[in-house]
């Protein structure tokens, strides 16, 4: 039985602790949150008792394992922390807000020998698991064009406006869009460049559109959360191959789809059974969540590090993130 102690009750914290109740031999023992509120609805839910703060829940020596769901700038610290106590970690994203702080991270979760997974979640994601399977297989020849894109309303849900505080969440940019880069860095491997473009104000980086370069392809991506509330959210994702067959897929009004040569083809997407929850967030389907946590579960119960994201990889993704804020900010290319 892996025994979890979970910090932070807002819409992740509430996602993963649905997901955790639904997978079998592991038990929610703990939770915390500055709002009271927030720990005694996890814990209704998960059965978990309410600790009064994060360091009680950390040292408490019955917790295997610590799931973080804080603002970023918090990450850094709690990890530490974790590892200091000999847990292992799974930690929202985006890693930190700088590379050097995710190098600090995965330097102390080393040393005390614990293992650290980074919730880097489409490459969990059944559509974006189909996705890669098709282009690895390179049954339609090379990906030639690819295109993602997140974009959705403000996240007004956030605690204390804190997505709304660059200091804090690195904006659109890093909270959003990183889910993206990552995934593109999952199936291509790092660009050779940047250039980006976006819309900066006093609430950071709102939006943002970025080219990265690689050999003989085009490859793009668009994240913002400045849209209107009734936009709600959408992220898309369309591969034009070298026969000229498209896939593509659309949660806002379209399953994942091959467009062939002859005839169209509906891609038949392997998803867990498990039902969607409310959580305050802007996406309610468990499906991608639970497979991140499984895996996690899954790693930990059979004593494994981390293979399929690597606290390496999600530093790498970050890195990138960054150097398109900064080519955003000079308008000009940026190698990498």
């Amino acid at each position: 039985m892996i025994k979890i102690g979970i910090i932070g009750g807002g819409s992740m914290g509430k996602m993963h602790a649905n997901c955790y109740r639904t997978l079998q031999n592991v038990k929610v023992i703990g939770v915390s949150d500055i709002r009271q509120d927030k720990a005694k609805e996890l814990a209704n839910l998960t059965g978990a008792r309410v600790f009064s703060n994060a360091d009680e829940l950390i040292n408490n020596k019955e917790i295997d394992a610590i799931s973080i769901f804080l603002p970023t700038h918090l990450h850094k610290e709690l990890v530490i922390r974790s590892a200091q106590a000999k847990k292992h970690i799974f930690c929202e994203k985006p890693f930190a807000l700088t590379v050097k702080d995710a190098e600090e991270m995965i330097k102390e979760t080393k040393k005390a020998k614990v293992k650290l997974m980074i919730g880097m979640v489409l490459r969990f994601w059944p559509e974006y698991i189909e996705f890669k399977r098709i282009v690895d297989s390179k049954k339609f020849g090379k990906l030639k064009v690819l295109k993602c894109t997140r974009i959705s309303a403000p996240p007004i849900y956030g605690w204390d406006n804190w997505y709304f505080d660059p200091n804090r969440s690195g904006s659109a940019a890093l909270d959003l869009h990183i889910h993206d880069v990552d995934y593109i860095y999952y199936l291509l491997g790092k660009p050779k460049s940047v250039y980006s473009l976006g819309k900066n104000d006093k609430k950071g980086w709102q939006h943002i559109c970025s080219t990265y370069r690689y050999r003989d392809m085009i490859v793009n991506a668009e994240g913002g959360w400045d849209l209107s509330k009734s936009y709600g959210f959408m992220q898309e994702i369309r591969g034009v191959f070298e026969d000229g067959t498209v896939l593509e897929y659309n949660s806002k009004n379209q399953p994942l789809i091959i467009y062939g040569k002859e005839e169209d083809k509906l891609v038949d997407v392997p998803r867990p059974k498990v039902d969607s929850v409310n959580t305050g967030g802007n996406i309610s389907e468990l499906g991608g969540y639970y497979n991140e946590d499984k895996y996690w579960i899954e790693c930990l119960q059979n004593d494994k590090y981390p293979e399929r994201v690597t606290p390496e990889e999600a530093k790498a993704s970050l890195e990138i993130v960054l150097k398109e804020i900064e080519s955003a900010r000079i308008e000009k290319e940026i190698l990498l």
